[in-house]
């Protein structure tokens, strides 16, 4: 049975006249007569008995009436709540990122998302290193994901967001705390506090160092920016990290890199043609402050 029988079937039981349910649904009555016929041979049984140009409904049509009903309204409500989604004015929106860009980048577009949107739900989750965000949207369980690249994880789309320089954090008592600048090339004899998943020639901090001619010579790790920075801080090392996550502690102090300095690339990813309404709309906001940028 179809769908547009149902509601000519309904029509015809609110009415118990085939002309008057033909008006409401918009057809001619011959055509809502035969196909009230047709769902009748259908489900096996008369729906109506004809009395004159009114008619009633057989216990058959009594029983299927009630089905009806509650299939035309959970269709009904389909409908809304796709028109809901699509409107943005219900929906989810799940994001994976590093947790710098999580703690810094993300949550003043989160606000503003949010107020334009405010009946999507938002989930956010932090993982390391990139690929494991990268991994994460590509298998489904994020919409979108917040990486430095390079990211290189099949199915994925990408779009930078900024560059954004590295520079150091060193102890106050540091003889560099009282340089203004310094090459990170002149850096290879210093002990480093480093991030666990940073230990690999691609990730970026790495990168950097060996593009200055030297390893890092890793003498204390921390999981988080802000832990590296407390133990640079108590004189453990000193640290080379992106802009975002420098907030430093008492007993450090910002130290910049001689030109050229290195950078890092942030960018968003997301699986081709895979995205949902709520990441599309974020995707579009995220495109806001780089018109700004290129304005002047």
């Amino acid at each position: 049975m179809e769908l547009f029988q149902l509601r000519y079937f309904t029509a015809a039981a609110r009415h118990l006249n085939f002309s008057r349910a033909a008006e409401e649904a918009c057809v001619s009555q011959p055509s809502l007569s035969l196909q009230i016929a047709n769902l009748e041979r259908e489900v096996g049984a008369a729906l109506f008995t004809r009395h004159g140009r009114s008619v009633r409904l057989t216990d058959a049509g009594a029983a299927l009436h009630e089905h009806a009903e509650r299939i035309l309204e959970q269709e009904r409500e389909a409908r809304r709540a796709v028109r809901a989604v699509v409107g943005l004015e219900r929906g989810r929106l799940s994001l994976w990122t590093l947790p710098t860009l999580g703690q810094h980048l993300l949550p003043p577009l989160l606000a503003g998302f949010r107020q334009t949107y405010p009946g999507v739900e938002i989930s956010v989750r932090e993982a390391v290193p990139a690929r494991a965000v990268g991994e994460a949207v590509a298998a489904g369980r994020a919409d979108l994901g917040f990486v430095h690249l390079p990211c290189d994880v099949r199915g994925l789309a990408q779009r930078v967001l900024l560059t954004e320089e590295l520079a150091l954090v060193v102890p106050q008592t540091h003889p560099l705390a009282a340089r203004g600048s310094v090459a990170l090339a002149a850096l290879s004899d210093e002990d480093f506090v480093w991030a666990p998943e940073a230990a690999t020639p691609e990730h970026p901090l790495y990168a950097a160092c060996v593009a200055a001619g030297f390893a890092p010579r890793i003498a204390c790790v921390s999981g988080s920016a802000q832990g590296m920075q407390a133990l640079v801080a108590a004189g453990l090392g000193i640290a080379l990290l992106p802009r975002l996550a420098i907030h430093p502690p008492e007993g450090a102090r910002v130290i910049e890199l001689s030109p050229p300095r290195p950078t890092r690339t942030l960018a968003v990813v997301w699986r081709e043609k895979a995205l949902s309404h709520a990441a599309t709309a974020f995707q579009t906001m995220l495109t806001e402050p780089k018109r700004e940028n290129n304005n002047g």
